[in-house]
């Protein structure tokens, strides 16, 4: 392991299984949303477009808001998962990477990418976001990582130990978690013109049995790109891991770096 994950390959990886991934990743904290509806504009009636919303998981949060909403999905079986699962008036679902989406100019109110948007090229994708959110509308953009580096936690050293690197740092192995490069996420987004940046640390945790944890780590891109022997020896070794060493299940430190920006 330890080599970079390309753009084109994760696109597609989390399309393989849409019901144990769906099964596999937790929910945002509560926090995200209350960001979305004071500081984002999410409220009754507001056109929210999400980009790369896989299963659904905000999706639902954001029709239950009663925003009108256009989920981009580049993935087909993860699109026809998010349709026959969340049956609703209020949501289209465009299958099509961001890039390529034909996406009315300026129509949209608030634009939202959750744990997605470094599948997307940030130029290209900041571009976009200008031409089709409204003046005035608000981007959106968090990811939520699976261990928290200011929480370190004996299971995620030992899961790091099998899987030979660190889930979060899969798209710039050796380098800083970019969930949490503030500096990073302000200049792409200050570069393609928007304003009034802000940014906030998110941390929650969760108790996770056995079970549970070897659907989260089969969600993840490390694992779901490997061959299927050795998907199955690496989840096999996460459950063990928990079993063996701490009695059942782990209360996990989860952290989620959350950014936000106008558009002038």
């Amino acid at each position: 392991m330890g080599r970079r994950l390309e753009t084109h390959q994760g696109r597609h990886l989390f399309g393989q299984d849409p019901e144990s991934y769906d099964a596999g990743r937790p929910g945002y904290p509560e926090r995200v949303y209350e960001i979305l509806t004071k500081d984002c504009g999410l409220k009754p009636g507001a056109r929210v477009v999400e980009i790369g919303p896989a299963t659904g998981l905000v999706t639902a949060r954001l029709v239950a808001a009663k925003a009108v909403v256009t989920a981009v999905e580049p993935s087909a079986p993860l699109a026809g998962f998010l349709r026959d699962a969340h049956p609703s008036r209020s949501l289209e679902v465009v299958t099509a990477p961001f890039e390529e989406a034909e996406l009315p100019d300026a129509a949209f109110d608030l634009a939202v990418a959750a744990t997605s948007f470094h599948w997307v090229d940030p130029a290209i994708g900041t571009a976009k976001l200008r031409r089709i959110v409204e003046p005035g509308g608000s981007v959106a953009l968090w990811w939520m990582m699976f261990e928290d580096p200011a929480r370190p936690h004996e299971f995620d050293t030992a899961a790091e130990e099998i899987l030979g690197m660190s889930p979060g740092t899969v798209m710039d192995p050796g380098g800083p978690p970019f969930q949490l490069d503030v500096d990073a996420h302000r200049e792409y987004l200050t570069a393609a013109g928007f304003t009034g940046f802000g940014s906030e640390v998110i941390r929650s945790e969760l108790r996770m049995d056995a079970a549970r944890l070897r659907t989260l780590y089969a969600s993840m891109a490390l694992v779901l790109s490997q061959p299927p022997e050795e998907r199955s020896r690496l989840l096999d070794a996460i459950e063990n891991l928990v079993h063996q060493r701490f009695g059942g299940e782990v209360v996990r430190p989860f952290v989620t770096g959350f950014y936000r920006a106008r558009n002038p």
